[in-house]
């Protein structure tokens, strides 16, 4: 072969070895790093309304008979004012540039109120369990009450008893006496008779005598005991009717001392009820204490506090601390540039105040839509072109909201690498 041809072979190898060169898979993007806060909110403490109407409204709700409080016992003026709404943060513990770890006391909320609750639902929970011992000491007095009842029966039944059993000794007497009246008349009536047949001036003996005035006494002592038989069998009649409605009186006082001793127990039972749900209340207010007490939720630099004495709404910011962690950046691409990223990717982050090859990174995050990027983020996408947010995990912390640029060694070659391209 002679050196023309030579030359001519030799330069379209060459080309031929520059096209198929694959170029550079270094993918280069403007990024951000992060700005990640985490914030200490103050909590959602429960604090007791104000009553402003002193004492001039009309208390309305229902009654506990326990606490002896009404439902409805607040003036609304203080909800339409916000009173009872806000928290005053009544120490603070930290300071801008302090270093917190996590679970380290950052401040505290004002908690008066919030033992005046403690000190309340206590009282409440008290007075129900209090209630609770009154009305078991008031079923053990039914029982003595009962018991005495059953006493009381048994004495008048011992009495009905024995009335009926005077008077069935006295309507035995009433029949003796009135078997023997007629008999000890007839006697007396013979007795006279022999007297008078006696002859003129002849004495009457003696004997005669004695059995007239013995009959006599009889008859009269007879009639006076049947009289006063009589008597008293219509007052034993009397007594027993009464003892009898005293009796079923006394069944009556037992039935119902049944039924309130069953009321009782009802009482009872809702009152221990009662008692075991007021023991919520304070475990709630307790728990309202400890929420009192704002700690580091990480390790990290205080950013901003409120200061001591400060008013606050619930849910709002107290302290903000910047967790002590590598950083996170974002960037936006361009579908083009999606296409030759993956998760797992490796990246270096340079900035200008750097020195050096810069910080390794992985991308670790692909957004699974594309958007408008914000005005606000640095990126060589133009803000009205749609683009795919990623996000990259740096091996170390980097100053919060710099722009940076991210050199990604893409997962895909660029465009001409294919074979299809070659």
């Amino acid at each position: 072969m002679n050196r023309p041809a030579l030359a001519v072979t030799a330069l379209a190898l060459a080309i031929t070895l520059a096209g198929c060169t694959a170029p550079s898979s270094t993918l280069v993007v403007s990024g951000t790093v992060e700005d990640r806060v985490d914030t200490v909110a103050v909590p959602v403490v429960s604090v007791p309304a104000i009553n402003l109407d002193a004492g001039f409204t009309t208390l309305t709700g229902t009654r506990n008979a326990v606490t002896g409080r009404t439902s409805t016992n607040l003036s609304t003026v203080g909800a339409t004012y916000g009173f009872g709404t806000v928290v005053r943060l009544d120490e603070v513990k930290v300071a801008v540039g302090d270093t917190v770890t996590t679970g380290q006391a950052l401040g505290r909320v004002d908690t008066d109120s919030l033992v005046a609750q403690i000190a309340a639902a206590q009282a409440d929970a008290a007075v129900a369990a209090a209630q609770v011992d009154l009305l078991g000491d008031a079923i053990d007095t039914t029982y003595d009450k009962q018991a005495d009842i059953t006493d009381a029966k048994a004495k008048v039944r011992d009495a009905i008893n024995k009335i009926h059993d005077a008077r069935a000794k006295l309507l035995k007497a009433r029949a003796t006496i009135r078997k023997n009246l007629p008999l000890a008349r007839q006697g007396l009536a013979a007795i006279e008779q022999a007297i008078a047949q006696l002859p003129p001036g002849v004495p009457v003996p003696e004997q005669l005598l004695q059995q007239q005035k013995k009959l006599t006494a009889a008859i009269k002592a007879m009639t006076a005991g049947l009289r006063k038989i009589n008597r008293v069998l219509h007052t034993l009649a009397k007594g027993l009717r009464k003892a009898a409605s005293g009796l079923r009186k006394l069944d009556d006082a037992t039935a119902k001392v049944t039924d309130a001793r069953g009321s009782l127990r009802d009482l009872k039972e809702l009152a221990a009820l009662q008692a075991s749900a007021l023991t919520v209340p304070v475990s709630m207010a307790r728990v309202q204490v400890t929420l009192a007490e704002l700690t580091s939720p990480v390790d990290g630099v205080v950013v901003a506090v409120a200061p001591a004495g400060a008013v606050l709404a619930p849910g709002a910011t107290a302290v903000s601390i910047r967790e002590t962690r590598p950083s996170t950046l974002t960037a936006w691409l361009a579908p083009e540039e999606l296409a030759r990223v993956c998760e797992g990717d490796a990246a270096s982050v340079l900035g200008d105040w750097m020195t050096g090859d810069g910080v390794p990174a992985t991308l670790t995050r692909i957004g699974t839509h594309s958007d408008y990027p914000p005005t606000s983020v640095a990126t060589q996408e133009v803000h009205l072109t749609r683009a795919v947010e990623v996000e990259f995990t740096a091996t170390e912390q980097l100053p919060a909201g710099v722009p940076v640029e991210l050199h990604i060694n893409s997962c895909h070659p660029a465009a001409g690498n294919s074979d299809t391209d070659r």
